[in-house]
């Protein structure tokens, strides 16, 4: 994974280069992060620091995940996502280092730059490129030889380096300044999906649009805000602290606000493209838990029309495979009390480990007080119901049926139980129905499942098998 320019900083050059950075920026961009050195040196300085990385080794970015490190994009010099952050730190390749260093500061709406290169860069400027950087450190920064700092490292090199540190400044904070009211844009067309994404084309179509003006707005509104202030200020009215939080944010420190802003709604944006994707379908629980968290991790990705397109054909393609694997889940769910299982007392009689039979016995399947109003508690998320609506949403892809129309097994128990209310007395009705199973329960919390369609079942077993990459065991056993 370690091309030729692939240098990790050592942490005593690390801990020079944050020594520059003002104590309460916040927000940093690290490109070239490699895998992390600069990005854990800034996290150690503040537990409030929020890092983002550019790495362009799929291996490396791997790393960077792997550490909570959140990667927004790949190749540094192409690109185009927030500007808004309080401080870039960079140690980028030694033959090019001109070229990334610029793209810092034209990419960086406003804050401060520390950078690692090769002496000989600003100790001789022969090229335009250079020029130009001598030009902005000698306006806007300053330079301090490190000497061969490399010698002794992790990865060594002979390079004598210097470290550059630039400060930009925007006008925010000017209140004669107002920037030119920028021209709306007009609607994006179609993202161009093809005949299989038909169906959500038209409601996806514009989402770009939609996000793209609500940043604009918004981020006018940040800098209407500060203006105000400090025009309040001039009066000596002071502004408290029962604003909302953006405003709050937007207050002290401009690029914060911006930063929490575009931060959140990149997030719910590329959410909303999930939901209005009704990807939940497909999935079990465990599976958009660890898509939500896939999202959280990702979320930074630029929120474009090309992305929109390119993350709707992944998932398309995979579709088959996700729900193949969300059946696997749900039939290992089933499948934790079969036969030979001594971690249970029940449902020996009924499940096996390698196949879900027709009838499932859950023995923590519901819940009944027996010491107080003598009913059946009604089923909560994070317990059994999840279970169930696991079940029957896999069960209304495998026979075509909209999960959000079924009558489900929670919703049977649940009106049963109402039906029976309190002090219920043994012989009681115990039995009750769902659209795919007859269910039977116990006051011992004990919950039977018996499917009504023995080729639904069956199909149950066969996609779990493909979910769980089993060879005819499955099949041959659930026939």
């Amino acid at each position: 994974m370690f091309d030729s320019e692939f240098f990790p900083t050592p942490a005593s050059i690390v801990q020079r280069m944050l020594s520059k950075i003002s104590s309460d920026a916040r927000y940093f961009l690290e490109p070239s992060a490699g895998k992390g050195d600069i990005a854990e040196g800034i996290k150690q300085r503040s537990r409030y620091a929020r890092v983002d990385c550019i790495e362009q080794s799929p291996e490396l970015a791997a790393i960077l995940a792997e550490k909570d490190f959140s990667v927004v994009g790949y190749d540094w010099l192409s690109y185009a996502g927030v500007c808004y952050y309080d401080a870039i730190v960079m140690n980028p390749p030694f033959s090019n280092a001109d070229e990334h260093l610029l793209k810092a500061w034209d990419f960086l709406y406003s804050g401060e730059i520390v950078c690692l290169l090769n002496e000989e860069t600003i100790k001789n400027p022969y090229t335009e490129r250079r020029k130009r950087l001598l030009g902005l450190i000698e306006q806007h920064g300053e330079t301090e030889a490190l000497g061969n700092s490399f010698s002794t490292a992790e990865r060594k090199t002979g390079v004598n380096v210097a470290l550059v540190y630039l400060k930009k400044e925007s006008t925010d904070d000017t209140i004669d300044l107002w920037a030119n009211t920028s021209e709306e844009k007009q609607p994006t067309e179609d993202i161009g999906l093809d005949k299989q994404m038909l169906a959500i084309r038209d409601r996806l179509g514009n989402m770009q649009h939609y996000y793209d003006e609500a940043n604009g707005h918004m981020l006018k509104a940040f800098r209407h805000i500060r203006k105000a202030a400090l025009y309040m200020a001039a009066n000596d009215i002071y502004v408290g602290s029962d604003y909302h939080e953006a405003v709050r944010l937007a207050l002290d420190n401009v690029t914060h606000a911006r930063a929490e802003f575009i931060r959140k709604h990149r997030h719910d944006a590329w959410l909303s493209v999930f939901n209005k994707m009704e990807f939940r379908k497909w999935l079990d629980k465990k599976q958009t838990d660890e898509f939500i968290r896939d999202i959280e991790r990702n979320g930074n990705i630029p929120f474009t029309k090309e992305n929109i397109r390119g993350t709707l054909e992944n998932v398309f393609a995979q579709r088959t495979r996700l729900f193949e694997q969300s059946v696997a889940n749900v039939f290992d769910a089933l499948t934790r009390y079969f036969k030979g299982n001594t971690n249970h007392t029940e449902g020996w009689k009924t499940n096996d480990n390698y196949k879900v039979n027709e009838k499932i016995v859950f023995p923590y399947g519901c819940s009944f007080d027996a010491k107080y109003f003598g009913k059946f508690e009604r089923l909560y998320h994070g317990g059994m119901i999840d279970i169930y609506h696991d079940l029957d949403r896999v069960l209304c892809v495998l026979s075509g049926e909209d999960f959000a129309q079924c009558f489900t097994i929670a919703a049977a128990l649940e009106r049963k139980f109402d039906i029976l209310g309190h002090n219920v007395k043994s012989p009681f009705h115990n039995e009750t129905e769902s659209r795919f199973f007859d269910i039977r329960f116990f006051k011992k919390g004990t919950v039977h499942l018996k499917f009504k369609d023995r080729k639904l079942w069956e199909a149950f077993n066969v996609t779990a098998s493909k979910g769980k990459a089993w060879i005819g065991r499955q099949t041959q056993n659930a026939a």
